[in-house]
């Protein structure tokens, strides 16, 4: 018995079906839906950087780029980021059909180059929206509340390359290559690359002098020429290795082979929720009136070393409505401070000993120098054994941006079998156990007391209070809300330019909810009796 193939009949009997006519998909999306919000708000924007790299020559492109970017606003505040979603909802979704109005729904790769395109201007729009955003009310920039975080890179999470293992390997095989060519023991790297580079240029010129063929595989035995040759051409790819490996790392401690952006950093947790090192970018964001206004990407695992080149990239366009600026812990530094005070902008930085002071345990250290006597007429500290520390030669320390500081010493040489040594000299990398050390920054020291007042008064609180909502909230938003906790590019500018689109998308939904609630004016949060 065979068995029959019946193929099922796609096509519908026309003659059965009522005639369908193309309806207005206008008349069916609510007059207070976000799609009509997305379109004012792009509407609105000042696009000519946008448009002037389109020519009018050529091939008309598939979609305009002012609906190209509504259609991107919206799929990001609706967490739509992959470009074959999107694609999906271009054709299928009716919100999609309204922003395309007539135009045809573009492809996931269309969708990918018109992304790339935009990657150069993502500040500039972020600029107009908040622009937008002041006009209307809903911001006046007064006070900016900074913080930041960490998130994955696309690159391989096991892809790491470590500063200290290459420098270790090319000083290694440098001493080795000065023992084999008879060089001095002080010559420099350059100069053993260069000899190293000198001798196997004089073996390849004698092999190929002799004409000696090169064998490989089992069996086969080498010349001596040839060992020598394989030998040295080794070692200088080698040193060719790790001069691009430490030309790419610059001043980072590691980097990854398949993202070169991306520096090792120390996560919260992985998917085992163990804390690991995986390749990312550390990510600030400022936020005001619930809003956020700026974004910027960095290599540093720490916050410290972030502020001045985020508020150099943000001064420009938001320096004169800013005066007040609000960050955790991780921001303190007589730079910043420094920075702050240079600008005219007050400073409410909550300081790093903040809450260790008030502990019963800081206030009975008899080695800080808080609770030592100082003694104003001998420019001296007197410790719990009656002792002195005389002041010692100041130093001047120096930052990886330039900022100079200068750091005063004291200094006890009477430790050794005082009673108190071992409850006053607890450094473990101190290498005189019987000398006693403080060190400080004055101009540090006057900083923190400022910083202090400030966030203890009560604007300092409601600064505080409006920091830990809305800067927090903001990261809350984009990686749980929106879902974003891996970037998807590799690459400096792409990931802040996916991140500021996700901004955006957070900023639409915010307005968005604040229209429907009928709340205008500023979101400022304040403390609660």
């Amino acid at each position: 018995m065979t068995n029959k193939i019946t193929y099922f009949n796609s096509k519908p009997n026309v003659h059965f079906l009522q005639l369908s006519l193309n309806f207005n998909v206008d008349t069916i999306i609510p007059e207070d839906n976000k799609v009509r919000l997305v379109c004012n708000i792009v509407e609105r924007m000042n696009l000519e950087s946008l448009l002037s790299t389109y020519s009018h020559k050529g091939r008309k492109p598939v979609l305009d780029p002012v609906t190209f970017l509504k259609v991107l606003l919206f799929c990001f505040s609706e967490g739509i980021f992959e470009t074959r979603k999107i694609e999906n909802f271009c054709k299928y979704d009716i919100r999609g059909r309204y922003l395309l109005g007539n135009g045809k729904a573009p492809d996931h790769s269309t969708i990918s180059r018109f992304q790339n395109h935009l990657v150069s201007m993502m500040n500039d729009l972020l600029t107009e929206f908040v622009e937008i955003l002041i006009e209307e009310g809903h911001l006046d920039l007064k006070s900016i509340y900074i913080d930041g975080t960490k998130i994955e890179s696309a690159a391989n999470r096991y892809s790491f390359v470590w500063k200290k293992t290459i420098e270790k390997n090319q000083e290694k095989l440098r001493l080795k290559m000065i023992e084999k060519l008879s060089m001095p023991d002080k010559s420099s790297l350059s100069e053993v690359m260069k000899k190293v580079e000198v001798e196997f240029n004089k073996i390849r010129q004698e092999c190929s002098k002799k004409k000696i063929e090169f064998v490989y595989g089992k069996g086969k035995r080498k010349t001596p020429e040839q060992k020598e040759y394989e030998y040295l051409n080794e070692a200088m790819e080698r040193f060719k290795t790790y001069k691009s490996h430490l030309e790419i790392m610059g001043d980072r401690n590691s980097y990854s082979k398949t993202d070169h952006d991306a520096t090792f950093m120390r996560m919260k947790d992985d998917h085992m929720l163990n804390g690991q090192l995986k390749p990312a970018y550390n990510i600030q964001i400022a936020t005001s009136g619930a809003f956020i206004i700026g974004v910027m990407g960095s290599q540093k695992a720490n916050d410290l070393h972030t502020l001045k080149p985020f508020l150099d990239q943000m001064l420009p366009s938001y320096g004169k409505y800013i005066e007040n600026l609000c960050a955790d812990a991780g921001y303190e530094s007589v730079e910043n401070y420094a920075s702050l005070e240079e600008i005219g902008i007050k400073s409410y930085i909550k300081p790093a000993n903040h809450y260790t002071k008030k502990k019963r345990k800081t206030r009975n250290d008899i080695g800080r120098k808080e609770n030592m006597r100082y003694i104003e007429e001998e420019d001296a500290y007197e410790c719990k054994a009656g002792k002195k520390l005389i002041r010692g030669k100041d130093t001047k320390k120096v930052s990886s941006s330039g900022y100079e500081d200068t750091v005063i010493k004291y200094v006890c040489y009477e430790c050794m079998g005082c009673e108190y040594s071992a409850q006053c000299i607890k450094s473990r990398t101190n290498k005189n156990p019987w000398k006693k050390t403080i060190a400080y920054s004055p101009k540090f020291e006057e900083y923190r007391k400022e910083s202090e007042k400030n966030i203890e008064s009560e604007e300092g609180i409601n600064q505080r209070i409006n920091r830990s909502i809305q800067s927090e909230g903001a990261f809350s938003k984009i990686k749980d809300g929106l879902g974003y906790e891996r970037f998807r590019h590799r690459g400096m500018k792409k990931i802040v330019a996916d991140i500021i689109m996700a901004s955006m998308g957070i900023n639409i939904n915010k307005l968005h909810r604040k229209i429907l609630a009928g709340q205008k004016g500023i979101i400022e949060y304040k403390k609660t009796a």
